[in-house]
């Protein structure tokens, strides 16, 4: 899982496996980052979750796909 505050922008990205959407409880989770933060009025968490395929293969995979477009 990959945590990024982006706190100025008005949210926290949360990027999960496919493994990890199975045995984390995602509302809990949200909870904790927002108590961490300090200020959860302010704050959105935003969670990008794998499909089916390797979340890190796909996000390479577009990326290199943008840079040739």
């Amino acid at each position: 899982m990959l945590i990024y505050n982006r706190e100025p922008q008005g949210f926290i990205e949360v990027w999960m496996t496919n493994e990890e959407q199975e045995t984390i409880d995602r509302k809990e989770l949200t909870a904790q980052i927002l108590e961490d933060a300090g200020h959860p009025k302010k704050c959105k968490v935003v969670y990008f979750l794998s499909g089916s395929a390797n979340l890190t293969e796909c996000m390479s995979s577009l990326l290199r796909k943008n840079v040739r477009a």
